[in-house]
This record gives structure tokens, C-alpha cells and sequence, in this order.
């Protein structure tokens, strides 16, 4: 037998929080609030205006009645069948008397108990025709108590001609209150309609609460799961439109979460390495310093030295660390000016003087064009050396490096070409990635590995284009272009645009 959790008072209270705050009872809660408002406008509807709406409506129709009757009174084609089922229909008593009081029609749905047939309507009925003459338009009509039902009735009465000319009159009573027996009907229709409502809509309400929220919730669990490292969770909105897009985004986004943890830990590894190679070299010639080379000059400063460039490269390691992070966080400010793009080229190449003497590298430049162009000049010596550096690492076994300045309309490009194997097809979109190498080679001859992820930062800042061109076994391009400010240009190295 399974052992059943206990909960702590805490917990219980967490998870009662967590019950009445879900989007579930959420929205069976404003559904029933919805549901139960709506019986409730039923309800005081029903208590409170049928009475007063049973008497408006009552007071027109009978209104309307009166007009049609005294109009259609001379109409040869009006018989009494029409009026009796007029008076029917209308659950009303009428009375018509010509002029000299002789009654000409008379319908009584009260045997004989109205006000207007019984006794007590005789009595009233010369003081209706006075109410009736002494009003403007002929028509006087008055609430009154019926004596022997105790309700409130509608006595009417309306002249038929003019008072100069009377031909009649038409007198009419109703009751202005509803039977008994209807409003009984009613209330058992109110309170069956209520119940069927109640029950219906507590089903509904559960059904929409769960509909509406089982994409929700399906998101959330996986939620839960990305937050707790598996980024290959798959987000299913499917249900709405709205929650499809937000499955999408997120599924996008662990995408994204998942390239950056992988990045991350391929950083930490790269700078780990990269840091324990020069620490390791460091300690080790300390030490040869300290127990072997101390007293001999000579071996001394080679030591000395290794360290000292070791040391070098642990700087510019954690220099080229805090440029990137300057650049992507937008800290790095841009010092924009004009100057001559052919003197920075050759000024940025003659740097590379020693390491041809030495090593063997052979560079190649080609800016024949004066070229002003407009950027942080220290940022594009930076970009000219990354790509410069990248070339140097990747050029394979004839060591050559090229850079170009060509000349495309309004806009030059600079061109760092090398001779090494290429890169695949579907590597070149992360080769701007931070730590990302092509190829497994050897320690780099120049850089700390994070060159061209430099390069991308400083040129979005700038807003140029660039890119890379790459065949396997020919080498590869990387280029960037700029604006240019003013020029001089040889005709024969004006590329035409169209």
C-alpha cells in the first residue's frame, strides 16, 4: 500500500492559493457570475415590472383598439363578429351607444360585472360621456376598482364624430392587472427555466473552463520542464490561435535557450582551455626560472620571455572578452570620423612585416584608390586586424593573405581573402559565432578565437553589410563594406553597379 503525502498547513494553503487562482476556476467562476446575473435580471423582471409592463402594454392596446373601432365605425364592411373578436382577443368589455344613449353593441366578458355593464357601470356612464366632452380630443379614460374582483381595471371612453356633431360613444374596460392564473404559469415556467439553466450552464461553464484552459496549462508543464534544463521540450498550443503563436514563440525561444546554453558551455570550455594553455606554460617556465635557468642568463631570458608572451596572451584574451561584451551589451561608444581607407590598409599591413620575415606569411594588398570614408577608426583597425589575424590562422600551407579595396557605386568593400581549405556550406551562418572554429587546427599563430565575433559586433554597430564567401579547398572571403564620403578613383578600378 502506497503511503499517501502529507501535506503541511503551508502547503495546503499553496495549493488552495493555486486552485482558486487558475485560469480554470477563473473563468467557471465568471461564467457562473455571467450565468447567475442573468437569472437574477430574470427574476426581479419578473417580481417586479410584470405588473407595471402588463399595464403599459394593456393601456395601449386598449388605446389602440378604441381608435380602430371608432374608425371603422361607419365602415359598412365592420360587422359585430369582428368586433366580438376584437373584444376577445383583447380580453375586454365594449360597449357602443349611439347619440342617444340606445346601446348599439355590447360585449361583456364579465357576466354582467364590469363597471360599464353591471349596475354600477350604468350609474358611471353619464359622468364618462361629461369627462369625455369636457376633454380636448374626445377621450377620457380613468383607473378604477373593480368593486367585486378588488382589482384595478381600465374604464376608457371616446366620443365617435365631433361634440359639435356626436354620433356615439365607445366605452371599454379591462383589467390592468395579470390573472392569477398566469402569473402562476410564469412563476413555474421561471423556476423550471431557472434550474434547466443552472444545470445547464454549470455543465457548460466546467466545459468551457476546461477547453479554454487545457492548451494553458499543456504550455505550462512545459514550461516547467524548460526551466528545469530540457531544452527539447516541445510547446503544443493547439486549440487557439493565440495559444499556437505563443507555443510557436516559445518553442523558438527554447530553440534559442537551448543554442545559447550550448554556447555557453562551448565558451566556458574555449576560455578555460585558452586560459589554462598560457597559465600552464606560465607556471612552467617559473619554475624552470626558479630550479634550472636562474644562473644562466642566456636560458634565463628565453624563459623570461616565453612567459612574458604568454602573459601577452592571457591580456589580450581577457581584453577581447571585455570588447564583446561592451560591444553586445552597447556600451562600447563609436568615436565617428572621416579618414583616408588606403592609409589604414597599408598602415595596418606593415604590422604584419615581422611575421612574414619570420614565418613565412605573404601578404598581399591591393588599394589603389584615395578613398574617405566615415567610422570609428579605431573599431575598423580592430575589424581590419580580426579578419587580417583569421586569415592568418586559416591560410594552410602556402600561407598567402589577401586584401582588397574594391570600389561598388557609392559603397567599398574591403575583401580578406586566404588560401586554406574552406568552409562547409552549412557552417558559414556560425561562423560569427562567438568560439566557433570551422575546423579543428592547431593553436591559433595570432588571436584568442573571439576575432570575428568581434567583427560582427562592431559592424552591426556601425550598420554595415558583410558576410563571407567560402569554396572548400580554394579559401575563403570575408568582406565588409562602407560608405564612401569622397574619392579618387582610376577609371580602371570603378566597378559599375547597376
Amino acid at each position: 500500500m502506497k503511503n499517501k503525502r502529507v501535506l503541511t498547513r503551508q502547503q495546503k494553503k499553496q495549493l488552495l492559493y493555486e486552485k482558486f487562482h487558475s485560469l480554470r476556476f477563473t473563468v467557471w467562476l465568471y461564467f457562473s457570475i455571467f450565468m447567475i446575473s442573468i437569472l437574477v435580471l430574470m427574476w426581479v423582471s419578473f417580481v417586479f415590472s410584470l405588473e407595471r409592463t402588463y399595464r403599459v402594454t394593456k393601456t395601449r392596446t386598449i388605446l389602440d383598439t378604441a381608435q380602430y373601432i371608432v374608425n371603422e365605425w361607419n365602415n359598412d364592411r365592420f360587422t359585430t363578429e369582428q368586433l366580438d373578436k376584437i373584444a376577445h382577443d383583447n380580453d375586454m368589455c365594449v360597449l357602443i351607444q349611439d347619440s342617444y344613449f340606445r346601446t348599439m353593441y355590447s360585449y361583456d366578458i364579465m357576466a354582467k360585472n364590469c363597471l360599464i355593464h353591471g349596475t354600477q357601470g350604468f350609474f358611471n356612464l353619464p359622468s364618462l360621456r361629461s369627462a369625455v366632452f369636457n376633454s380636448e380630443n374626445g377621450i377620457y379614460y380613468t383607473e378604477l376598482e373593480n368593486p367585486r374582483f378588488n382589482n384595478n381595471t381600465l374604464m376608457f371612453a371616446m366620443l365617435i364624430g365631433t361634440k359639435e356633431e356626436p354620433k356615439g360613444y365607445v366605452y371599454l374596460n379591462t383589467s390592468l392587472e395579470p390573472l392569477d392564473s398566469t402569473t402562476e404559469i410564469l412563476r413555474s415556467q421561471m423556476v423550471q427555466i431557472t434550474l434547466a439553466v443552472l444545470i445547464i450552464g454549470a455543465g457548460v461553464s466546467y466545459f468551457l473552463s476546461k477547453l479554454i484552459a487545457t492548451p494553458i496549462v499543456r504550455i505550462k508543464r512545459s514550461a516547467e520542464k524548460m526551466g528545469q534544463g530540457d531544452y527539447n521540450v516541445n510547446f503544443n498550443g493547439r486549440g487557439y490561435t493565440e495559444t499556437e503563436r505563443l507555443a510557436d514563440t516559445l518553442n523558438y525561444a527554447s530553440g534559442e535557450i537551448s543554442k545559447v546554453d550550448t554556447l555557453r558551455k562551448d565558451i566556458i570550455a574555449n576560455v578555460s582551455h585558452d586560459l589554462r594553455t598560457p597559465l600552464t606554460m606560465v607556471k612552467a617556465y617559473a619554475e624552470m626560472v626558479r630550479d634550472l635557468s636562474g644562473d644562466n642568463p642566456e636560458k634565463r631570458n628565453e624563459h623570461v620571455g616565453i612567459i612574458i608572451e604568454e602573459s601577452d596572451r592571457l591580456a589580450a584574451l581577457v581584453n577581447d572578452i571585455l570588447d564583446l561584451s561592451k560591444l553586445e551589451n552597447k556600451t562600447a561608444e563609436l568615436n565617428i570620423s572621416e579618414f583616408c581607407l588606403k592609409d589604414k590598409l597599408e598602415d595596418v599591413m606593415t604590422r604584419y612585416t615581422l611575421l612574414s620575415e619570420q614565418q613565412g606569411y605573404k601578404f598581399y594588398l591591393s588599394a589603389p584608390a584615395e578613398i574617405t570614408v566615415k567610422a570609428d577608426i579605431i573599431k575598423i583597425e580592430q575589424v581590419l586586424y580580426n579578419l587580417i589575424n583569421n586569415a592568418v590562422n586559416y591560410s594552410g600551407d602556402s600561407r598567402e593573405i589577401y586584401v582588397m579595396q574594391l570600389v561598388r557605386g557609392r559603397k567599398v568593400r574591403i575583401c580578406v581573402t586566404d588560401t586554406g581549405k574552406g568552409i562547409e556550406k552549412e557552417l558559414m551562418p556560425l561562423i560569427f559565432d562567438r568560439y566557433y572554429r570551422a575546423e579543428k587546427h592547431k593553436r591559433e599563430v595570432i588571436g584568442t578565437g573571439l576575432g570575428l565575433s568581434i567583427v560582427k559586433q562592431i559592424l552591426i554597430r556601425h550598420g554595415f553589410e558583410f558576410g563571407v564567401q567560402s569554396e572548400q579547398g580554394t579559401g575563403s572571403t570575408f568582406w565588409f563594406e562602407m560608405d564612401i564620403v569622397s574619392e579618387t578613383i582610376p577609371e580602371s578600378e570603378i566597378e559599375v553597379v547597376d
